[in-house]
């Protein structure tokens, strides 16, 4: 018998999906509203929103257990008190964060630079191989990390891993092939697709060997990650455009709008932040594996938005239903697996 339970700490992916997804229609909104898609300031708003969440919630903490200690000293005099030591020295360790948060830049980098470069590329490809990440995840889990694979998560990984062989063979017959879109630039695409993917997968990783092994508090982690980022982030000035999206919007909108557009700016860094939060602490209680599930968990609403909102899913200038429903079933599949 199949039984569904509802244990009290979901409640952290279930935050995570949440802001995943009001972080999603809120670029959607600024992309409708002022143009302003696929931005390099994203990834410097995002950077910050980590290091001023993390910071926030790391003092928040430390001082909760200063103020619990003082309580309770009389009680703790009576227990050895034993120092948990990290196997690792300090320069590795903040060599593993610089790592996460470099890889955290150069897939901001690909997904707003690089893959916008490929014209009548479909919108959502990023989003239907996103199960990549859970299968590489997986991988580093079992075999870098050495902690334990069950049997029925195998079984998944199997499912899902057909599945995702399933939807890159589809791509080459779906895909509308051209002069502007010859085979060779569609396999640079999936590659660099593919490549993120692996990065995330990575970043997952060094953050759960960070937690478990070098015991090291998700908060802390998140706040250096989002400092370094934020100074990697400086780099893009080297781009002539950079401000380029910034200058349309401030000289064709009124002062209103203009508010409101720096509102929503702010808006998407708080929810950033949150979102990375709440990534985190779903890495340390449960596994890279679920960190990544969350990613998708909501894609066939994704997909909905794509096809009836964005006209994806297109051959010769039409709505291929039927590649569309294929899709659909694969995800709903997805899910259905990854919740064993």
């Amino acid at each position: 018998m199949i039984k569904f339970a509802l244990r009290r700490n979901l409640i952290y992916p279930l935050q995570l999906i949440i802001y995943n997804l009001l972080r999603k229609f809120e670029t959607i909104l600024l992309k409708f509203l002022f143009n302003f898609n696929d931005s390099l300031l994203y990834t410097p708003l995002m950077f910050l929103g980590e290091f001023i969440l993390g910071l926030i919630i790391y003092l928040y903490q430390n001082n909760f257990l200063k103020q619990k200690k003082s309580q309770d000293k009389y009680f703790l005099m009576k227990f050895k008190k034993y120092n948990i030591t990290s196997p690792d020295n300090k320069v590795k360790i903040y060599a593993l964060i610089i790592f996460c948060a470099f890889f955290d830049w150069i897939q901001f980098m690909i997904w707003t630079v690089e893959i916008p470069f490929f014209i009548n590329i479909s919108e959502s490809l990023v989003t239907r191989l996103s199960g990549i990440t859970t299968i590489i995840d997986a991988l580093f889990y079992f075999f870098i990390l050495r902690l334990p694979i069950f049997r029925h998560h195998l079984f998944s990984l199997i499912i899902i891993g057909i599945c995702l062989i399933i939807i890159i063979i589809s791509e080459f017959f779906f895909q509308e092939i051209n002069i502007f879109l010859p085979y060779s630039s569609f396999i640079n695409v999936l590659f660099l697709i593919l490549f993120c993917h692996s990065l995330a997968a990575i970043m997952d990783s060094i953050e759960k060997y960070l937690y478990e092994y070098d015991f090291l508090n998700p908060y802390y982690v998140l706040m250096l990650e989002g400092l370094s980022g934020f100074f990697m982030s400086f780099l893009y000035f080297i781009y002539p455009d950079y401000f380029k999206d910034i200058k349309i919007v401030l000289k064709n909108f009124d002062t209103g709008k203009k508010v409101f557009f720096i509102f929503l700016l702010f808006l998407y860094t708080i929810l950033c932040g949150c979102r990375n939060i709440y990534r985190v602490i779903t890495n340390k209680i449960y596994s890279p594996m679920a960190r990544s599930l969350t990613d998708y968990f909501l894609n066939p609403i994704y997909l909905i938005i794509y096809f009836f909102l964005k006209n994806d899913f297109l051959l010769n200038q039409k709505r291929n239903i039927s590649f569309y429903y294929k899709y659909y079933f694969i995800y709903i599949n997805f899910n259905l697996w990854l919740c064993l």
